[in-house]
């Protein structure tokens, strides 16, 4: 598998001037944005598709890989460890057990001390958990690994399919943290945040028992939960976007509008501590190929701050 490494340094985490508290999380969790595309957001995102569609050959399934590096200082953390980031499999019809495989592989390759797995693993079908998970089981990590579900995940089996993902997911071993925390044995806390759309996100449930002080990282899978998120002194992992996917200039903006707002990389808010980083992930959806947008890994490599 071909890979292209990026490396970028964050800034440190600021800490929160004010406690969040229930209220304003509940708040920022009530401004959810539009999901429904208008007529002229369908017609332009019809065009970018047959756009992407008539570039040629080598855009299905792409053999190349992104792995973005990035080094976090992390206030109150003993010693450094490696979290690996991988979202959006979505294995389907257009997305086979065989490429899942090459990414565990590579992830293994680099050697995590957790991994953390930000939802969408099906897209439609939960009978594709089955070969999903079986190749997840694969993972290698000295403190764990790590996940929470995503819209499709609750979507699949016309939205009966989240209980089937979970059981999936449990027997491979990854450990599902919805609205919960867990303090790995390196003393850092794992937080998890259900899904913004689909699910039943509840910040202020999973954050409850982490002290101000302690080294944290959360993870949740849609990235417009970082309204309530921003509000804590951590980082936060999430995927969803695919980045676009298919990256036509002017039009992939146009038909997404202000959901093009945590497409890909960085962000944080003004006046609050958080940051958050948004993968493009690594699978597909709709049309089996991605364009000026490949599949990424995200290794964050945590360090005493």
């Amino acid at each position: 598998m071909n890979t292209v490494e990026v490396k970028i340094e964050t800034e440190l985490v600021a800490p929160f001037p004010v406690p969040p508290t229930r209220k304003s999380v509940a708040d920022a969790l009530s401004r959810k944005p539009p999901i429904v595309l208008t007529r002229r957001q369908a017609l332009l995102r019809g065009l970018a598709l047959m756009g992407a569609a008539s570039v040629g050959p080598g855009l299905a399934e792409s053999n190349s890989l992104d792995i973005t590096r990035h080094r976090l200082p992390t206030p109150g953390l003993r010693e450094p460890m490696r979290v690996v980031q991988i979202t959006d499999l979505h294995r389907s019809w257009c997305v086979s057990e065989g490429f899942i495989a090459r990414v565990v592989t590579e992830t293994n390759r680099l050697q995590p001390d957790a991994v953390a797995l930000t939802g969408d693993f099906v897209t439609q079908d939960s009978a594709y958990i089955a070969s999903c998970a079986g190749q997840l089981a694969g993972l290698r990590a000295t403190l764990g690994v790590y996940g929470v579900l995503g819209n499709h995940d609750y979507w699949c089996d016309h939205g009966r399919g989240g209980p089937a993902v979970a059981e999936a997911l449990a027997q491979a071993n990854v450990h599902l943290l919805i609205n919960r925390n867990v303090r790995l044995d390196n003393g850092l806390r794992l937080v998890g945040v259900d899904d913004f759309q689909a699910g039943t996100p509840d910040p202020w449930a999973a954050f409850a028992d982490v002290g101000v002080n302690e080294p944290m990282l959360a993870m949740t899978h849609n990235p417009f939960a970082f309204g309530a998120l921003c509000r804590y002194p951590c980082v936060t992992l999430a995927g969803h976007t695919h980045g676009g996917q298919i990256n036509i200039p002017f039009l992939t903006r146009s038909y997404l509008g202000g959901r093009t707002r945590y497409q890909k990389g960085w962000f944080q808010e003004p006046n609050h501590p958080g940051r958050m980083y948004v993968s493009c992930g690594l699978g597909v959806i709709g049309l089996p190929m991605r364009f000026r947008c490949y599949p990424e890994l995200a290794v964050f490599d945590l360090v005493p701050a």
